[in-house]
């Protein structure tokens, strides 16, 4: 065991002697200077081999166009409906917009009460598909006696409730494979995240400039522009502020499909997910407007609509700030070593805390040989 440890320590400082990067060597230097503080951690690894797996095993790899090991009546079904239910999913959400921001954008006045009465229709009609959907998956897991994986399962009954969702389809038998447009079957991971996420950042940033032609027209050239174009500006600017949402919440419902960890990519990306739930808050005031009586109630219900809208608004600037930011260099630069430092302090504060457990389990051994 002694003549192995020294064969690494010789590897290791020949290979050290080879390296040139500054970085890597601040990082060795700072390691070395905490040797006493973890010296306990040293003298217990042997016992406890689990402490000396260090490495972090991340997965950057791309794998798209995936095979699905398990092939049955189920898996071949849902291979058979992965692009209709996307194109339902999509549609679905270009309504839950149209439907959302017509209640929240004016104020007084339910306008285009027709159209959207359409709308709530085909909704409703799309959102039988699901329903079914669910049963024929039920009926063919049991006839067949395949098991659905829990987290497979329980986005199944997400579905359900906002239909939207299914944009991203996880496997059923295997959940570690995700189903998106061009792709084909993608193994979730760190690759595929980053991958998207690139593609998204441009297309989003323009995306959440649109709101700056929307709030000036609003403030300053209302009437000009709606005389110019001769229509009712408040249902184009509608649509806008539509489009911008369904941006917004195409983009969270995928990511957020992708990645395992929902509460940190939440946690994150907390300023897109105020810009996609303020319009529900509002909608919902709305629809509570119409069954109450009093002015007085209905005044405090505009107001407090209004303030939805304007704070949704400046989430959207927020947005964009941070994103325009975290394409330039030096801020991301700055962020990124900030965020570096403080993992390092968390890194540090664990390594002291099992530093004190083994200093513990070697007092203990020794009192108890």
């Amino acid at each position: 065991m002694e003549q192995i440890k020294n064969d690494k320590k010789e590897v290791l400082m020949a290979a050290l002697y080879r390296c040139q990067n500054p970085f890597v060597i601040a990082q060795i230097e700072s390691l070395l200077e905490r040797e006493q503080v973890l010296a306990p951690i040293g003298a217990i690894s042997e016992d406890y081999p689990l402490l000396l797996q260090v490495k972090s095993y991340r997965d950057t790899s791309l794998q798209t166009n995936l095979k699905v090991r398990s092939v049955n009546l189920l898996t071949s079904y849902q291979n058979w409906t992965v692009w209709p239910k996307f194109i339902v999913s999509f549609i679905m959400l270009i309504i839950s917009a149209a439907i959302i921001n017509n209640f929240s954008y004016e104020e007084g006045t339910l306008q285009y009460s027709n159209f959207i009465s359409g709308m709530v229709m085909i909704y409703g009609g799309l959102w039988t598909f699901f329903i079914m959907d669910a049963l024929i998956v039920l009926v063919l897991a049991y006839t067949g006696k395949v098991e659905i994986a829990q987290s497979s399962l329980i986005r199944k009954i997400f579905c359900l409730i906002f239909p939207p969702i299914a944009i991203g389809q996880r496997n059923l038998v295997e959940p570690e494979k995700i189903w998106l447009p061009f792709y084909n079957w993608s193994k979730c991971n760190e690759g595929l995240y980053n991958h998207l996420k690139k593609q998204f950042s441009i297309p989003m940033i323009i995306i959440a400039l649109l709101i700056i032609p929307v709030l000036l027209i609003e403030w300053q050239f209302y009437e000009e522009v709606e005389n110019f174009l001769n229509t009712d500006l408040s249902f184009l600017l509608g649509l806008i502020q539509g489009f911008i949402w369904f941006a917004f919440a195409f983009e969270f419902l995928l990511l957020i499909a992708i990645t395992d960890n929902k509460f940190s990519y939440i946690k994150r990306n907390w300023i897109d997910l105020l810009i996609i739930l303020l319009p529900f808050v509002s909608f919902v005031r709305s629809l509570r407007l119409v069954k109450v009586a009093k002015i007085t109630q209905l005044s405090r219900g505009y107001k407090l609509r209004a303030l939805l809208m304007k704070a949704r608004e400046g989430f959207i600037f927020a947005s964009f700030f941070s994103r325009i930011m975290a394409v330039k260099p030096d801020f991301r630069l700055k962020k990124l070593m900030k965020k570096l430092n403080e993992n390092q302090k968390e890194r540090e504060i664990i390594e002291e805390d099992l530093a004190k457990l083994c200093k513990w389990l070697v007092d203990k051994k020794q009192t108890n040989p």
